[in-house]
C-alpha cells in the first residue's frame, strides 16, 4: 500500500470515528430528553392572567435538578442557554426562552428564589445569577428544579418579585429551606 493510500485510509477512519461520536452524542441527548419529558412536561400559559407584577429579560442560563447544578434538564426546550426571562403574576410565573413556547409555573409550584454563583458551565461574580426554585409535576411524579437567570438590569426587582410568590402561597416543599 502506497503512502498516499495509507493517508487516505487513515483520514477516512478518523472521519468515520468522529461521525460516530457525533451520532452517539445526538442519540444520548434525544434519549435524555425523552426520559425527562415524563418528569418535566411543558405547561402552557393560561389565559386571563391579569396584570403582571413585572417582566424581566436577560438570559436563561440553565435548568437543573434541585440542588444539583451540574444535572441539566433538557426536556421542553430547557436544555440550552439563551435569551430568556420571566414575567411574574400573582398566580405564577411565565418562563420565556428564545425558540420555545413560554412555560407556566403556578405560584403553588414555586419553592423559592435566591441568588447563585454558578450553574453547569457558567460561573459569574458571587450572587450574579437569580435562581428560581420550582416543582414540575408530570407522569413521573413531582420533580424539584432550579432555573438560573442572568438579568443585565433589574435583577434585584426580579428576585424580589419571585420571592414574593413564596410569601403569599403555601409551599410544603420549602419547610426548613434557606436561601443561598
Amino acid at each position: 500500500m502506497s503512502g498516499d493510500a495509507l493517508r487516505w485510509l487513515t483520514g477516512a477512519v478518523i472521519l468515520l470515528l468522529v461521525a460516530a461520536l457525533f451520532v452517539a452524542m445526538a442519540r444520548t441527548w434525544r434519549t435524555r430528553t425523552r426520559a425527562q419529558t415524563a418528569a418535566v412536561p411543558p405547561v402552557p400559559v393560561p389565559t386571563g392572567l391579569g396584570p403582571a407584577a413585572g417582566s424581566w429579560d436577560g438570559f436563561t442560563v440553565a435548568t437543573t435538578r434541585a440542588d444539583q447544578p451540574l444535572e441539566r434538564i433538557t426536556a421542553g426546550g430547557l436544555g440550552f442557554r439563551g435569551r430568556g426571562g420571566v414575567t411574574v403574576h400573582d398566580t405564577g410565573v411565565v418562563l420565556h426562552h428564545a425558540g420555545t413556547a413560554d412555560r407556566w409555573i403556578a405560584a403553588t409550584d414555586v419553592r423559592g428564589a435566591d441568588r447563585a454563583t454558578s450553574a453547569i458551565d457558567r460561573v459569574v461574580e458571587p450572587g450574579g445569577l437569580v435562581r428560581l426554585r420550582w416543582t414540575a409535576t408530570g407522569a413521573a411524579g413531582a420533580t424539584d428544579l432550579d432555573t438560573y437567570f442572568r438579568f443585565p438590569e433589574g435583577d434585584a426587582a426580579a428576585l424580589a418579585a419571585l420571592q414574593g410568590l413564596t410569601t403569599t402561597h403555601e409551599h410544603p416543599h420549602t419547610a426548613g429551606e434557606g436561601t443561598n
